[in-house]
């Protein structure tokens, strides 16, 4: 190898380091200082390492009483041990790349310094306002001496936030900051506390260092992202007690739900009679949350609540509207289970005095206090998730089956009651197999306990234990089965989507599609839609139930579509069922068909077409798109097309980003019908074109139907279309250039690019005629401003394309009210009355 020249392998290393030079430090500083202030046993611990950890590590006593301010910083510069190195390096090291490689090494570096002193700083504040008031768990972490450079990671990759577009700079909040306040409630450290204080500070850092206006207007998010952030956090509750556990002590207000990995479980008995003898103190209520975490069914009973949260996690990110009150009432349940403990008042001392449950005093005054905040917390936490997933329900449209949702509640209740009848009968017959022996009232009682986490029986001395095998396994054994029975029974609800097609229909639906439709006939196979087959003829069409109204997603399908019978049976269908039909989106064939029986048209949407095969960009009318397509040539921009499914992780999450950047944009909500989004580029049906630079960066992104007739891939129609704010000027000229390059290689007939709806060309406007002609021109007027459907048909002229007309087809005008809310709520069911009243003023 010839002297002086790199390696790949060094080559790679340099660009590494030349694209993270502060974070490569950064981690380098912590590995260093951490060699010199690891905690080890204290009989191995060197005089000197031990005398560094009291000038360095930052703690209350440290900084406080000692006077070492400087600890506020040196306490961020290293770990404490294997697993905070771990923490570090799977979380922090992460963070500090994503930060710079955002916004700079002096920015981040200005970041981790400003977030991790600030939030230390802030936690020994609390920490010195709680000592001040006797606050328990003040005093309880004041000798804790912490070593945790993670909060100023944390800290810097929230202050990058604000150099990112909405959609990330809503995850990484999102993500950040209830993150580490998930981990504070179980965990309760005051590296924790220093943790959620950085990550407060960041964002607001951010917001300065970008130059940004603080401001409280509300940003908007799509279906998809919605999904994204709600399931992320329930995922987050899931996961907390085992991410805590890993802390090593346990202050949190939902601690009790990570002692359950205890080892040391102390004896029954000895607790029980301590606890009635002399009082409950801290210890005793930590050894009564033990004895209840003994044995394999009441650790299930404690771990599958939080896998079923996993569970309704991977359901709300599938958009299962089932999911949401599945994850609701799991939220709601640990709630009022946490409420009821709140309000328990149990009698422990054998005076019966409230009071004896933490002594007597001033000192037992200010512990209930402090109990009573740490479990309003241990409340208001899942209460603010439920009603967040309530709020944002309708970012979740797949229904359970009506059947499959009484039958999953009706197993709940059914094994609920069995189980306990079980428990009670067991216990009834074998009263020597507990100590010790109850009565029947206190039988009863603690039937209900047997389903509830040891979490929120924390406070609650057992009024018996087991001590046969029989009477032992009925004991652990009901609890964890009825919560198995809810994560499992749930499988049934999520898996009957309500009005989803059969495969047998499916098959049908793609055979009629491959036999004919008009240039939007794909999006019938979209969620949502129903699908009506002609008895007698081969054809069939897509449509959805709105208020009463059965609105058309298109026209007719299949090889006898354009058939007058086929239109009339599919009237008769729907007027036999009570429904008003609005034929929405048909073509002009259809709309002959439909004078013929006597009904009404308008038009309300235009379609723009193209024929490929003559698909040519000479001449003056062409120069913006020539141009457009120089520009991307000189930028090193090229057209890459592709399947959702085949995109690497990066493409797919920069097409996220870029539609969400599309949707904050909008002062109304994302509209659906006949108008894809993200969920819809997932089948394999469906292509993407993409311009992408030589860095990989996406600047803009078109998804294409396919349509056919006769078994044949007949011509593709524009969908999806998204471009990067700061991206290439002209991209989408570029990109609908390259698909008619192709699809003339292709031999495509015809490259429709959708309709514009509630707009039309000078060439098809005709005068108003009736009312409904003057509600549409309002409506597109109104519209217009948020979603442009005039200027994307004006946009669509620049390719000189062959203008069709879409109308819909009515029969009586005193129905046409009603079809109207139908097709708005079809395009925006989740818009409000305040969002209508706001863009009509």
């Amino acid at each position: 190898m010839r002297a002086g020249r790199a390696t790949p392998f060094g080559r790679l290393v340099t660009g590494v380091i030349r694209s993270v030079p502060m974070s490569i430090g950064i981690t380098a500083l912590v590995l260093v200082v951490s060699a010199f202030v690891w905690r080890t046993p204290p009989a191995a611990t060197p005089a000197w390492r031990s005398a560094i950890r009291e000038a360095a590590g930052v703690g209350y006593e440290q900084v406080v009483v000692d006077g070492h301010w400087w600890a506020l910083l040196t306490g961020a510069l290293g770990t404490d041990g294997v697993l905070g190195l771990l923490a570090f390096l799977l979380i922090g090291v992460p963070a500090l790349v994503l930060a710079e490689r955002r916004f700079g090494a002096a920015k981040t570096l200005l970041a981790v310094l400003v977030t991790a002193v600030a939030g230390n700083a802030l936690a020994i504040g609390l920490q010195l306002l709680g000592t001040l008031g006797g606050e328990f768990w003040s005093g309880e972490v004041a000798r804790i001496v912490a070593f945790d450079p993670v909060a100023g990671a944390l800290g810097a990759l929230a202050a990058s936030s604000a150099f990112h577009g909405p959609l990330w700079r809503r995850r990484i909040r999102a993500f950040v900051v209830v993150g580490a306040l998930i981990v504070l409630l179980y965990s309760g450290l005051p590296q924790d506390l220093a943790r959620l204080f950085a990550a407060l500070v960041g964002v607001l850092l951010g917001v300065v260092l970008a130059g940004a206006s603080p401001s409280v207007r509300r940003v908007r998010s799509s279906h998809h992202e919605t999904r994204v952030l709600l399931a992320s956090v329930v995922a987050m509750m899931g996961v907390g007690p085992l991410i805590t556990f890993l802390s090593g002590r346990h202050l949190g207000p939902l601690a009790p739900l990570v002692l359950l990995l205890e080892q040391n479980i102390p004896d029954a008995g000895r607790v029980i009679g301590q606890c009635r003898t002399v009082g409950v103190s801290a210890q005793c209520l930590r050894d009564l949350t033990l004895v209840r975490v003994d044995g394999l069914g009441a650790v299930l009973l404690s771990v599958v609540p939080m896998i079923a949260l996993l569970f309704a996690a991977w359901g709300l990110l599938r958009g299962r509207r089932f999911a949401v009150w599945f994850a609701t009432a799991i939220m709601v349940s640990f709630a009022v289970l946490s409420a009821l403990s709140l309000g328990a008042g149990v009698r422990l001392h054998p005076t019966g005095h409230p009071s004896s449950l933490l002594g007597t005093g001033h000192g037992a005054q200010q512990r209930s206090v402090e109990i009573a905040i740490a479990l309003w917390a241990a409340i208001l936490l899942p209460l603010v998730v439920a009603a967040l997933l309530v709020v944002l329900r309708r970012g979740f449209p797949v229904r359970a089956t009506r059947r499959s949702a009484l039958g999953y509640l009706a197993l709940v209740g059914a094994s609920w009651v069995v189980l306990a009848a079980l428990f009670v009968v067991v216990a009834l017959l074998q009263p020597g197999g507990f100590s010790p022996r109850p009565d029947v009232w206190e039988v009863l009682r603690a039937a209900p306990e047997r389903f509830v986490p040891a979490a929120y029986l924390r406070n609650v001395l057992p009024g018996f234990v087991p001590v046969a095998p029989l009477t032992g396994v009925v004991f652990h054994a009901v609890g964890p089965v009825w919560w198995s029975i809810i994560l499992l029974g749930a499988v049934w609800p999520l898996s009957r989507v309500a009005n989803a097609i059969a495969p047998a229909d499916e098959r049908r639906l793609r055979e009629l599609l491959a036999e004919g439709s008009d240039s939007i006939g794909h999006m019938a196979t979209w969620p949502g839609n129903l699908t009506w087959f002609d008895p007698q003829r081969s054809a069939g069409v897509a449509y959805r139930i709105v208020a009463g109204v059965a609105v058309t997603t298109g026209g007719f399908f299949g090889r006898d579509r354009h058939e007058q019978g086929v239109l009339e049976r599919f009237i008769e269908h729907c007027e036999d069922s009570g429904l008003t039909v609005a034929l929405y989106s048909v073509d002009e064939e259809t709309a002959v068909a439909l004078h013929r029986i006597g009904w009404r048209t308008v038009q309300v949407a235009e379609e723009t077409v193209l024929h490929p095969q003559g698909w040519s960009m000479v001449g003056k009318r062409w120069q913006d798109i020539r141009s457009s397509v120089n520009r991307a040539d000189r930028a090193g921009i090229t057209a890459v097309w592709s399947t959702y499914g085949a995109l690497g992780v990066g493409l797919a999450a920069q097409i996220a980003e870029i539609s969400e950047e599309w949707v904050a944009e909008r002062k109304l909500p994302e509209m659906g019908f006949t108008l894809g989004g993200i969920d819809e580029l997932v089948d394999e049906e469906v292509r993407l074109l993409l311009a992408v630079d030589e860095q990989g960066r996406l600047h803009g992104v078109t998804s294409w139907l396919p349509v056919r007739r006769d078994g044949q891939l007949f011509g593709w129609t524009l969908d999806f279309m998204r471009r990067r704010t700061d991206g290439m000027n002209g991209v989408m000229e570029f990109l609908i250039a390259e698909a008619a390059a192709r699809f003339k290689e292709d031999g495509i007939e015809e490259m429709s690019l959708s309709g514009a709806p509630l707009a039309r060309s000078r060439s098809t406007e005709q005068p108003e005629t009736d009312g409904i002609d003057r509600v549409l021109t309002y409506l597109g007027n109104v519209l217009e401003p948020v979603y442009g459907f005039r200027s994307l048909l004006a946009f669509k002229g620049k390719f000189q394309p062959e203008e069709r007309p879409l109308v819909l087809g009515y029969a009586d005008p005193l129905t046409l009210p009603a079809i109207g809310i139908a097709v708005g709520r079809a395009y925006l069911p989740d818009v409000s009355v305040r969002d209508l009243a706001s863009l009509v003023t």
